[in-house]
């Protein structure tokens, strides 16, 4: 293994990391003080975020909205955006290194589908996300991290316009 790659690959773990940790941070935070507003109002009377151990490959949370469970995955990498990718590249520049948060809804009879993709230049602090369609935002503006949190407790269920599988 060269050297200068190992150390790359380091830093870009570390990188993505510290995209989860703001993200997930901020996840936790909008859970609090959503239980504190709804009280009792909410309907299956579970909302809460639980972060999952880590493989070493990549970070997970799970995100319980009553029956709904989502789980946001980041694997610890950042990449540049790939030839298919070109709202990425049109974002955030053809060679910049990205971290990518993977949101999923689970299911018990079939594969988890992709529900959102969170797209952070670390280095820059941006981020922006593919459904709904927000940003490019800073990775400390919880105003717009409130509005993807809401946009991921509401059931979309069926309705998602482009249901995808995801299989790792």
């Amino acid at each position: 293994m060269n050297m200068a790659t190992g150390e790359n690959d380091s830093f870009a773990a570390i990188a993505a990391l510290a995209v989860w940790e703001l993200v997930w941070a901020g996840i936790e935070l909008l859970v609090v003080e959503t239980r504190e507003r709804l009280g009792n109002h909410l309907r299956e009377q579970t909302l809460a975020a639980q972060r999952l151990p880590s493989d070493g490959e990549r970070e997970a949370g799970e995100l319980t909205i009553g029956r709904t469970r989502l789980r946001l995955e980041l694997p610890l990498r950042c990449t540049p955006p790939g030839d298919d990718e070109r709202y990425l590249q049109d974002t955030f520049g053809a060679d910049t290194p990205l971290a990518r948060i993977f949101v999923l809804r689970a299911a018990t009879d079939t594969p988890a589908r992709l529900e959102a993709l969170l797209v952070a230049d670390p280095v820059a602090g941006t981020w922006i996300c593919t459904e709904p369609a927000l940003g490019p935002a800073s990775l400390r503006d919880l105003a717009t991290l409130e509005i993807f949190f809401w946009s991921l407790i509401a059931d979309r269920g069926d309705t998602f316009h482009e249901t995808k599988s995801f299989t790792r």
